[in-house]
């Protein structure tokens, strides 16, 4: 079976998921198309790609999503308005047609709906959230073209049951959604032995700086919880996509005094994470609806860091619920609730070794008996072959 992964761009370094996903379905052979392609550790050299020819004839394949920022972004949006590669992947596949396309995003997903039609081959689209909580009320057009695609789809999927309702809400026919987890491989986050001592936290969260990742939200219980826990030491890591809110929580640190309580590191390479995870105790991560609608589906993050045996501190977002089970691997707040994280916090700080390993081990059994990337793989794969049942 040949599937055709289509993005707006392949792939940032936030999008790892995806590129686990890919090779854990041997079987099935991998072809990767967007109109703009990087070359980073996610360009296996088992899928066939389909560069564009303007970066085949320039030469020009960043090794980043920084590089060639400006230029590749609106290179994407032109795309939109004049299907150039979308054209130019008919012409190279017409003779000899995926089985399946598989496009990620809904917006990626309406683009290459005419391509599958003119193929005559099954589209599957994955929904991940800003395209379903946002993008349909930025932009109202999104609804008719939502209509669309869900008519015309072989099938849309969610990374779990709560942000599924979303898509039912846009009218999306329920048979027609699949709930396939975002998963990770434990093997590359193994468990690691920590020795937790009452009245010390040492917590941490590596989240794109956004207001969705709720970093304010962090400070804020950090600076209620530092009353009554005078030991508590955060360190926040992550690309600083927002500098406005990068500047915003600088200034909040600095009023508050947290200075010799905080650490703001940037980015951080993917293969340094799971070591660098083991240098803490918790996970903080409290995602929330903004004011733009944007919002999570469900964060790799809180699963890399529950497989290395960290809990996770939390809120009641998305499908972060199915992630993160209450009083076993974590704690679970409403969003947008500070003083209720700080709570938490208090009771981590004053938590005992015995306790603290026993949800240890639960969140790093949870991930692995759950969020093993090799069962949705295996889900997705099933989905691939329901669909050309359908389709014949």
């Amino acid at each position: 079976m040949k599937a055709l992964q289509l993005f707006d761009l392949y792939l940032p370094h936030t999008m790892n998921w995806a590129w686990q996903l890919m090779p854990a379905t041997p079987e099935v052979e991998q072809w990767v198309a967007a109109p703009w392609i990087l070359k980073n550790e996610y360009s296996s050299p088992e899928f066939r790609f389909f560069t564009r020819p303007l970066q085949q004839i320039t030469g020009v394949i960043p090794s980043n999503e920084w590089a060639w920022e400006w230029f590749s972004t609106n290179l994407i949006r032109a795309e939109k308005r004049w299907p150039i590669y979308r054209n130019y992947l008919y012409q190279q596949l017409k003779n000899d047609p995926p089985d399946v396309l598989h496009a990620h995003f809904g917006p990626v997903g309406c683009h290459y709906l005419p391509l599958a039609q003119k193929l005559n081959r099954p589209l599957i689209t994955s929904f991940y959230g800003f395209d379903y909580a946002r993008l349909p009320f930025e932009k109202p057009v999104y609804l008719k073209r939502y209509r669309q695609l869900f008519e015309q789809s072989a099938a849309v999927t969610t990374t779990g049951e709560l942000s599924g309702k979303w898509l039912l809400d846009l009218g999306c026919p329920p048979q027609k959604i699949h709930p396939i987890p975002l998963s990770i491989d434990p093997s590359e986050f193994p468990w690691v032995k920590r020795t937790k001592r009452t009245e010390q936290l040492r917590l941490v969260q590596v989240a794109t700086i956004t207001d969705k990742k709720g970093h304010l939200d962090t400070l804020e219980a950090l600076k209620i919880a530092r009353q009554q826990c005078p030991d508590i030491h955060l360190t926040i890591a992550g690309e600083r996509q927002d500098p406005k809110l990068f500047r915003q929580m600088q200034e909040y640190i600095q009023v508050h005094d947290l200075a010799q309580n905080v650490q703001l590191q940037d980015f951080l390479p993917h293969q340094q994470l799971s070591s660098f995870l083991g240098q803490f105790e918790v996970f903080i991560h409290p995602s929330r609806l903004t004011e733009r609608r944007d919002c999570e589906g469900s964060p790799v993050a809180i699963l890399e860091a529950m497989s290395t045996g960290l809990p996770v501190l939390s809120t009641l977002h998305s499908d972060i619920p199915r992630q993160v089970l209450h009083e076993r691997t974590g704690f679970l707040v409403p969003e947008r609730r500070p003083d209720e994280l700080a709570k938490y916090l208090n009771r981590f700080y004053h938590m005992d070794d015995p306790e603290y390993q026993a949800m240890s081990l639960a969140a790093h059994q949870h991930v692995q008996q759950n969020f093993e990337v090799k069962q949705s793989a295996q889900k997705l794969r099933q989905l691939y072959q329901n669909s050309l049942g359908e389709a014949t």
